[in-house]
């Protein structure tokens, strides 16, 4: 039986999660020319090349032949004939993006990050530690607990894990319950036989993100195309999406800059109806339009026919600025009602 948002009239606030799926793409489209030091984004389909893996591959008396680096691990995983190699390519991955920074200026992970509230998820598939960078840096300006959650649904080099006191953290930190220094979290899975169930911390991280999923009124999907390798994500994603009693009224939002037939196609399971739009930027995203308000604005605009004025993300603001933009939002939400009003124009 179709209901409603959690939508409080009194207060304008639809407690409602807004969802956030990041794939390569978001990084890419975040750092096109590089991180910090201009050290390139890899892609699963150059991976191999940006990484440098060739020569691993040459010791072992192997030729890489330039196919898809999952599909290429996934083989040398399931052939068993080569576990030191494996182990190789491991460590080699894990240092790569372990080294990756970002800019001191403001990206899109820090509009992202800024642009969600505590009750809001970003959930990401990319091993890059850009997501927790842009947290990092913005958690003591605006307040942890105003911050979205994170998941990191394929692991991440930024991100440790204590396996006995089941909990994570930052990966170079101690746990805070027994004092031992984090574990890294696992990054790679043989494509064929992703089980995510078969770690914790990912088991947890995937649990978090269907939580929000089945409740989520709004669903931002930048630069992730739910591939065929990622059959058991899509399988996970979709399931508790069918299981959301309010998705009839909720919309999904599409940043990807492939032809737009192809992302609806990729998507065409979890739309429902017309409720989607597909955009190849994230400023022209409602998520972006209405930052830290996408769930209210879209609930006061569609059920209430009382939209609510934009107040889009200036864009080319140093970080420092992005974050005094957002400082009044936060506020209002602290005072426990929200105007709806753009930045600037008062209560």
């Amino acid at each position: 039986m179709p209901t409603l948002p959690q939508l409080d009239v009194k207060t304008n606030s639809n407690h409602s999660p807004h969802v956030a799926i990041l794939g390569a793409g978001a990084s890419l489209a975040a750092l096109p020319d590089g991180d910090k030091n201009g050290r390139k984004l890899p892609l699963m389909n150059n991976l191999v090349e940006v990484v440098g893996l060739e020569s691993l591959f040459e010791e072992y008396g192997l030729k890489y032949e330039g196919e898809n680096f999952e599909a290429t691990y996934d083989a040398l995983v399931f052939s068993g004939e080569y576990p030191d190699l494996v182990k190789e390519i491991e460590l080699a991955v894990e240092n790569y993006f372990s080294e990756m920074q970002l800019p001191d200026e403001a990206t899109l992970y820090d509009y992202l990050v800024l642009g969600l509230r505590g009750k809001d998820i970003i959930a990401t598939f990319n091993w890059d530690p850009f997501l927790a960078q842009a947290f990092q840096r913005n958690m003591n300006v605006i307040g942890y607990e105003e911050m979205p959650q994170m998941a990191f649904l394929h692991g991440n080099v930024a991100i440790g894990v204590c396996y006995s006191c089941k909990t994570k953290g930052w990966r170079f930190n101690s746990c805070d319950k027994c004092g031992n220094q984090f574990e890294p979290s696992k990054l790679l899975y043989p494509v064929s036989q992703k089980n995510y169930s078969e770690d914790e911390f990912i088991c947890s991280e995937w649990e978090n993100l269907q939580n929000h999923i089945k409740h989520a009124y709004f669903i931002t999907v930048f630069g992730y195309s739910a591939p065929v390798t990622d059959a058991e994500a899509r399988k996970l994603m979709l399931y508790v999406w069918a299981e959301n009693t309010t998705r009839d009224l909720a919309q999904i939002d599409l940043v990807d800059i492939k032809p737009r037939e192809a992302v609806k196609d990729s998507w065409k399971d979890f739309i429902v109806r017309e409720n989607y739009a597909i955009q190849a930027d994230f400023f022209n995203t409602y998520l972006s339009i209405h930052p830290r308000r996408s769930c209210d604005a879209f609930a006061m605009a569609t059920l209430q026919q009382r939209p609510w004025t934009d107040n889009n993300f200036p864009k080319g603001l140093s970080l420092k600025q992005l974050q005094e933009w957002v400082k009044p939002l936060v506020d209002e939400e602290k005072n426990g009602h929200l105007s709806g009003k753009p930045c600037g124009e008062g209560k």
